[in-house]
């Protein structure tokens, strides 16, 4: 596996990090419409943070990831009690096939679709997206220091809008800010934060 990659993953073993905030909201959005057998796609699960937390809250999950180490930690992570609410597969944006589901949950993952990817994959989670579903996650801005790597995905504002036309916007934070990297490097953030309900 890619050395960067496996780098990051220790590093969110030792940070111990929470489930994301947009996740979060979303699960408590869904909380007070008391969902029945809730089904959500973990796009980009990484080690599985996001994924247990759903579970945990009573979801079945389907967990993608292109990272072998990713997809085995998870599995040998998950408790036993868990796993028969957990499908794993290993896979690339270019290629996945989405399940309907009440709920796309990307964590940081889809800035990492190739741009001349992402607007089919973006086509794929908005029709997997079932009517009154949401989608979670990040998207990274214009002005992220990342922005000049042309094998990642950046939008403006407006693009982003119009990415969720046919959704309502239920949580929108835009946030630009100097930071470190998780493996502690400066760099300017720009991040688009949303949790958005399908209405169309």
């Amino acid at each position: 596996m890619n050395s960067s990659w496996k780098k990051h993953y220790q590093k969110i073993q030792e940070k111990k990090l929470s489930a994301s905030a947009t996740l979060v909201k979303a699960i408590a959005l869904f909380d007070k419409e008391k969902v029945d057998l809730p089904m959500a796609c973990d796009l980009g699960c990484g080690t599985g943070i996001d994924t247990i937390a759903l579970i945990e809250k009573g979801w079945e999950v389907i967990a993608i990831d292109n990272q072998k180490q990713a997809i085995e930690e998870l599995r040998n992570g998950i408790p036993v009690e868990y796993s028969s609410k957990l499908i794993l597969i290993k896979a690339d944006f270019e290629v996945i096939t989405l399940p309907n589901v009440l709920l796309v949950n990307a964590c940081f993952s889809l800035p990492f679709c190739h741009p001349e990817n992402f607007n089919v994959l973006w086509q794929k989670i908005i029709q997997s997206i079932l009517p009154n579903g949401r989608f979670a996650g990040h998207f990274f801005g214009v002005n992220d220091s990342w922005a000049s790597d042309p094998e990642k995905t950046f939008h403006s504002k407006e693009q982003i809008l119009n990415l969720f036309a046919g959704f309502e916007l239920e949580y929108f934070e835009e946030v630009e800010k100097a930071g470190k990297s998780i493996d502690g490097k400066e760099k300017n953030w720009h991040v688009f934060h949303i949790v958005s309900k399908k209405i169309s």
